[in-house]
């Protein structure tokens, strides 16, 4: 065999196990499977359900949320079920000082979606141009800057804050 087809071969068969490795890193990946949403969190405080207990976690505050799942399947598909759907207007006391949110829970509607994602790195997964960090059993998105906290009366933005979701594998 002359040196160009071995050239030739080579790169062929580079090419091929390149594509193979591509095709078997989302069979064999660790984010395929479901995931549920454990924790949507503000970096404040919030007692919205009036138990006297503050969290930063919103799903523990709020009820409106019965399950939220993101599926991610080997062939590169990725879909939710039952978003959250519900209008939240975060605002802060101006007197108090203290954080709240105005809740409109709507358990009737559901928003889902399905994209295709991918593998950017060993932990770090794209869906819709949003950044999924990966994990052991949870996988992490940040909304930066996400969270508009309004005045008391709802009339000026008085500042932004991150939102943070987690999931945990099913």
């Amino acid at each position: 065999m002359s040196s160009v087809n071995k050239i030739v071969s080579v790169c062929f068969l580079i090419g091929l196990l390149g594509l193979t490795t591509s095709c078997s890193d989302k069979n064999e990946h660790g984010v395929v499977g479901t995931w549920l949403l454990a924790t949507r969190t503000v970096d404040i405080p919030f007692d919205v359900n009036k138990d006297g207990v503050f969290n930063t976690n919103l799903i523990a505050e709020i009820d409106c949320n019965e399950r939220e799942t993101l599926t991610f399947e080997t062939n590169g598909t990725v879909s939710s079920g039952n978003e959250f759907s519900n209008v939240l207007r975060y605002f802060k006391d101006d007197s108090t000082n203290v954080y709240s949110i105005n809740v409109d829970c709507n358990k009737e509607g559901i928003i889902s979606f399905a994209s295709e994602y991918s593998i950017i790195e060993e932990n770090t997964i794209k869906v819709s141009n949003r950044i999924y960090v990966l994990k052991s059993d949870t996988l992490t998105t940040v909304y930066k800057n996400a969270i508009d906290i309004y005045n008391e009366d709802f009339t000026d933005i008085i500042e932004t804050r991150d939102l943070t979701q987690v999931y945990t594998k099913q």
